[in-house]
């Protein structure tokens, strides 16, 4: 938390926890969440927002877990790089009764659900479910024999996944398809899922609960069941 670079400082968060709780207790109790799309999503904003008609910031968003289980937002903070001469600019947005205020918090939550909706095509689904599971496929097929356990094992998750991945390249992923032109970052779409499988895809990281660890949404407890206990208890990724 508080990064140098950053304007989400612990005066502004425990003010908008309301004073109940210090930051540092926050983070020590987990109920301090982070969606951090700002390392991935900057080094691309000047280019995509020399696209006509688009724009894009490099975004962190912090929330709070309530006692009644639920994420509530705090603050979202939006950047972006030098610009045409322009020198760095950022921006804390924070809930507000003011309608100017208002109006604002809903625009940069709009901004927010932007990147996250690219994120979740690019990353999450495109290329941490379909497209980092093609060399398996291929050097199960090479290297396998149809008998052999770990193939019969592995066979029922591959059906038709290079079918699917090939359509994809058509239609979906391919130059000026469905998703170039319908999410954010527009023809950078594949070079930002390039650059996300360099800087955030592990193979070891990928499965649970790993996964859930790394991203903060469990942790180990020997006391609870399989030694593990989840940050939010009915967290439903974890399932």
């Amino acid at each position: 938390m508080d990064p140098p670079e950053s304007l989400l400082t612990a005066e502004l968060i425990e003010a908008q926890i309301g004073g109940l709780i210090k930051v540092h207790e926050a983070i020590e109790q987990r109920k301090l969440f982070i969606l951090d799309y700002h390392d991935l999503l900057l080094p691309f904003v000047s280019k995509v927002r020399e696209i006509e008609g688009t724009t894009l910031y490099g975004s962190r968003t912090l929330f709070f877990l309530t006692p009644d289980g639920a994420l509530r937002p705090l603050a979202i903070e939006l950047t972006r790089p030098p610009i045409d001469g322009k020198t760095q600019w950022k921006q804390v947005f924070t809930p507000s009764d003011h309608s100017t205020g208002l109006w604002l918090w809903m625009l940069a939550k709009a901004h927010v659900l932007a990147h996250d909706s690219g994120y979740h095509q690019l990353v999450s689904h495109w290329l941490r479910t379909h497209c980092v599971t093609e060399p398996y496929i291929i050097a199960a097929n090479r290297q396998l024999s149809v008998m052999h356990p770990i193939f019969r094992l592995l066979h029922p998750h591959f059906r038709n996944t290079m079918e699917m991945n090939a359509l994809a390249r058509e239609s979906l992923i391919n130059a000026g398809g469905t998703i170039e032109s319908s999410f954010s970052p527009g023809k950078y779409a594949m070079e930002i899922c390039s650059f996300a499988y360099d800087k955030l895809w592990r193979f070891d990281l990928e499965a649970l609960p790993n996964d859930l660890i790394r991203r903060g949404m469990a942790f180990e407890d020997p006391t609870a069941p399989h030694g593990l206990k989840l940050t939010i208890e009915d967290y439903p990724f974890a399932k």
